[in-house]
């Protein structure tokens, strides 16, 4: 049986992922709805009027933010009459008085009652087949046009359109023969009419939209439901990311936010060249709420907070690098270069002392500085001060903490600290460390017999089991473990979630791991036994069983991934678990609800329901 070393597990090379799937040459990278597009480019507004014509101009009432029926369906009258409480045909007589004065109130009070009934039957009805209207069709293409069917493969929209994009909570924008812009409904009629708007595009869930008014060609922001968020008055509005839209409104440049909030200004004069970029620092294994970003317009730069457009450095005509986690570097023409550190609005900390400064976790608050002769500083982001600074004792930095090593001569051991900048999380030793490097919060170690185990930034020993050869946790923490030529699972609390009694074991991409749990709660593993491949859950559940050659993953959005099975590929749906009846080929694509492999279109559920030029 193949053994797992102690670095990483290797299902044979051949569970890589593969090529993203890319659009095809009808698509523009503009139209993906669900993805975040971080182009800057700009688009141009157009010289036609705009016109929004509803099918039912009622629909966007109840779509409204401030709609007081939504997430009440269960406070409306249900539409099994057999539950409905309503006024019973018998009445006690009491007297002859109080019968005939009960049937009076009776008389008075049942139609109000039957009124409120229907009535309210009849909202919740309207209310659910306005939300029954919104339909995702399908896009299929066709000779180089684009058309939609529905689920079942009906076609709803031939193939007619130059481009068209994919449907986003109902809509899809197209473009007809004549290079006109629309925007069509499920059912497949213009919500916004061919002519009536220049372009149009889908940025984190808003449309960029430009048309043509009184003052010229302008564009604005509409919401999902094409509901206008901004007036049509800017020049230029493109999509940066997290969000955030870049816009020029006549002298003013600047940032917006989502809503459509102007959160950062800049005024230039007429002689201005009017140009901005604008570019986000990226924030890695964090959860903080700030992120920085450096804007430049024209020839002058500064840096500011893109949640709030709040400026935390002077605008300057030195050149600003944008490195990750909220790192800036300042270069000028007169060499007084320097890095700068921010966070919380501010400059953290400023140097100009290393060839290079990098933080690879913010949330730490240290910074790694390399000089010139490689030698590695680290330094407390709280107090600016080197961390390093006894030539006596061994540091090494990972996973936000420094691991102190010093040697005890009296005792003859070597001791540990595992430090923070705001604390010492603890210390240990009679503990010999396999590489000194904390991955995901625990560490391995080699136990007195000379097998694995765990310790965490504690210094507590992770359970007192050992193991023959044991991988890092994962993100999600998991780690596989093996014993006896047998691998399973255990989790950070030292748990076998998964027993050992397989030959290998693979986690999944992360991405792909996360997207899966999130959908279903399932914790998916690969498995081999008997030299094939299954996948088995963190309940110790075989859900799919060891028949298959190989998996290879297509994409890590969506619950698809590629299997071999006697030489012939096959695709399983990972939310049922179900093999699809699929040819596959080696271009298949996976979308959000449908496969495209070669010329045939099918659901999730395996079945064929278009084929174009069937």
């Amino acid at each position: 049986m193949d053994n797992l070393d102690n670095k990483s597990l290797d299902l044979d090379d051949d569970f890589l992922p593969m090529e993203p799937e890319t659009p095809s040459k009808n698509e523009s990278n503009d139209n993906n709805s669900q993805k975040e597009d971080s182009s800057n480019d700009s688009i141009l507004p157009s010289n036609e009027n705009i016109k929004i014509e509803k099918t039912n101009d009622d629909i966007n009432i109840f779509n409204d933010e401030n709609n007081i029926f939504e997430d009440t369906k269960e406070e409306l009258p249900s539409n099994d009459l057999s539950k409905q409480v309503l006024p019973s045909n018998e009445i006690k007589i009491e007297n002859k008085g109080s019968h005939i004065k009960n049937l009076a109130n009776y008389a008075k009070v049942l139609p109000v009652i039957a009124f409120l009934f229907v009535s309210g039957l009849g909202i919740y009805i309207f209310i659910n087949n306005v939300k029954a209207d919104i339909i995702d069709l399908i896009k299929i293409e066709e000779n180089e046009k684009v058309g939609y069917i529905n689920e079942n493969g009906k076609v709803i929209v031939k193939p007619k359109f130059l481009y068209g994009s994919d449907f986003y909570k109902g809509y899809a924008i197209v473009k007809n023969y004549n290079n006109l812009y629309g925007i069509i409904d499920g059912k497949g009629n213009n919500e916004i009419s061919f002519g009536n708007i220049f372009s149009a595009n889908l940025y984190s869930n808003k449309y960029v939209v430009s048309k043509f008014t009184n003052d010229g060609l302008k564009m604005g922001l509409l919401d999902s439901n094409l509901k206008e968020i901004t007036r049509f008055k800017y020049d230029n509005l493109s999509y940066i990311k997290d969000g955030i839209f870049m816009y020029t409104d006549n002298n003013n440049m600047g940032l917006m936010n989502s809503d459509g909030k102007e959160i950062y200004s800049y005024k230039v004069d007429e002689v201005d060249d009017r140009n901005i970029s604008v570019e986000v620092s990226s924030i890695k294994n964090s959860d903080i709420p700030n992120t920085y970003a450096k804007i430049k317009i024209n020839s002058s730069s500064t840096i500011i907070n893109i949640k709030t457009g709040k400026e935390v450095y002077k605008y300057t005509l030195d050149d600003i690098r944008v490195l990750d986690n909220n790192v800036f570097y300042i270069k000028n023409d007169d060499g007084n270069n320097k890095y700068l550190v921010i966070n919380d609005d501010k400059v953290i900390y400023q140097t100009d002392l290393y060839k290079r400064v990098r933080v690879d976790d913010i949330d730490s608050y240290i910074a790694i500085g390399i000089k010139d002769d490689a030698s590695i500083d680290y330094i407390n982001l709280l107090n600016k001060e080197k961390i390093n600074q006894d030539g006596n004792i061994k540091y090494t930095y990972s996973d936000g903490v420094v691991l102190q090593e010093m040697y005890n001569f009296q005792t003859g051991k070597n001791e540990y600290s595992v430090i923070t900048p705001k604390k010492n999380l603890g210390k240990f030793s009679d503990i010999k460390l396999v590489d000194n490097e904390f991955v995901n919060g625990y560490a391995k170690i080699y136990t007195t017999n000379n097998k694995y185990n765990y310790i965490n930034k504690k210094g507590n020993v992770l359970s007192n089991v050992e193991y023959d050869t044991a991988q890092d946790f994962n993100e999600s923490g998991f780690s596989i473990v093996c014993k006896n030529d047998l691998c399973g699972v255990i989790d950070s609390n030292g748990k076998e979630i998964i027993d050992l009694k397989y030959d290998k074991i693979k986690l999944l991409d992360d991405d792909f791991f996360n997207n899966i749990n999130k959908k279903t709660s399932e914790q998916l593993f690969i498995f081999k036994e008997n030299d094939k491949y299954g996948i088995i859950n963190s309940k110790n559940k075989v859900v799919i069983k060891p028949i298959y050659d190989e998996f290879k993953m297509v994409t890590t959005k969506y619950p698809i991934i590629k299997a071999n099975y006697k030489g012939d590929n096959v695709l399983i749906n990972l939310y049922n678990y179900k093999d699809l009846s699929i040819d596959v080929s080696d271009d298949v694509q996976i979308y959000d609800n449908y496969i495209l492999s070669s010329n045939e279109y099918y659901n999730y559920n395996g079945e064929l329901i278009y084929t174009i030029g069937g």
